[in-house]
């Protein structure tokens, strides 16, 4: 038996000795983890279950799982790096190139939607206009501008359409600063969002079975919020080198900015701005006084987008971001002192 134990305490330091790797523990491997939640579009949001999902990295590689029967899924284990998220289930559109960066031990949310496939009775109805419920979702999220992001009620909504009769429905934002509205027909819209005589306008448009949502941040009342707009007849004596800065970019899930877009900017006198965008789809605009705006946007194989309106004030203080789908920005502003830095999406016709 002595002899055994000996025999083994040698080969065992002959294998250490030697530089043979032994197989890691399962734990010291490195990756990190993307988790989700995957509903469909309408109205009622159910969660999906039985979704197939692949995540391909930049070097083509896939790993795949399935949403359990709450529509959660979870992969663990994926290698550092750049990655699409792609999702199918029979009955269901395939949706394609869901960005997301993995970090090793990171767990990174990732939720989606998926909408219903069209068939060729809804199809012909839709062509001879017997399908009648034309209606989306349209969701507010409202936070103060301060680094605990709180959330804040009583923030008046107003959503309104063009027209003689414009003024559609108004909303207040509850305890959890949320507002929605369930029933709005598909079209686009101007938000016109006021909270202690601060006011902020962006563009929405409402499709057909699919939720918008608009994340808001607003100055909370502190005393020396001065954001007001002066009265119309006094914008043209102030002199404030107030500052547009844009960036036009094609709604993809990998956004391509958009160079040669050409931009104008109306105020009630006139036009105030023409230009183009540059090489890096950007455009500038200095020396605009306090007031509501108008851009429109125009390039070849693009949908205009005409009439956005903007409100420039000389002490700005929000931001407002458009996403449509769960995946694409549409209309970005931020606000800061004069410096107004806008972000639109343009889609290909």
């Amino acid at each position: 038996m002595t002899r055994f134990r000996l025999t083994f305490v040698l080969m065992a330091f002959a294998i250490l000795s030697s530089g043979i790797a032994l197989p890691e523990d399962q734990d010291t491997q490195k990756g990190g983890t993307i988790i989700g939640a995957i509903k469909d579009t309408t109205l009622l949001e159910n969660y999906l279950s039985g979704v197939r999902v692949v995540f391909v990295n930049s070097d083509g590689a896939e790993f795949e799982t399935q949403s359990d029967k709450d529509g959660h899924f979870e992969r663990a284990g994926l290698p550092a790096g750049q990655y699409t998220v792609n999702i199918y289930k029979q009955g269901y559109e395939d949706r394609l190139g869901k960005p997301v960066l993995v970090i090793d031990d990171g767990r990174h949310y990732v939720p989606l939607t998926m909408n219903k496939s069209g068939n060729l009775v809804n199809t012909l109805l839709n062509l001879l206009g017997g399908n009648k419920n034309q209606n989306g979702v349209l969701r507010f999220s409202v936070y103060s501008n301060t680094k605990s992001a709180v959330q804040l009620e009583g923030v008046e909504i107003k959503i309104s359409a063009g027209g003689p009769d414009p003024l559609v429905l108004t909303g207040i934002s509850n305890a959890l600063g949320q507002y929605r509205s369930d029933k709005l027909p598909a079209r686009g819209y101007i938000v016109t969002i006021d909270k202690d005589d601060y006011h902020v306008v962006c563009p929405v448009t409402i499709y057909k079975d699919r939720i918008t949502k608009v994340h808001l941040q607003l100055p909370t009342s502190n005393g020396i919020v001065d954001a007001d707009l002066p009265p119309l007849q006094k914008l043209e004596k102030l002199k404030d080198k107030n500052i547009i800065r844009g960036k036009v970019n094609e709604m993809t899930p990998f956004p391509t900015l958009l160079s040669d877009v050409k931009v104008e900017i109306r105020s009630v006198d006139g036009i105030a701005f023409k230009g183009t965008t540059n090489a890096d789809g950007e455009y500038e605009c200095i020396g605009l006084p306090a007031g509501r705006y108008l851009i429109s946007l125009h390039k070849d194989g693009y949908v205009d987008r005409i009439g956005v309106p903007i409100i420039v004030v000389n002490n700005g203080n929000h931001s407002a971001a458009v996403i449509e789908e769960d995946m694409f920005a549409s209309y970005v502003a931020v606000a800061t002192g004069g410096l107004l830095e806008l972000t639109h999406g343009m889609r290909k016709k």
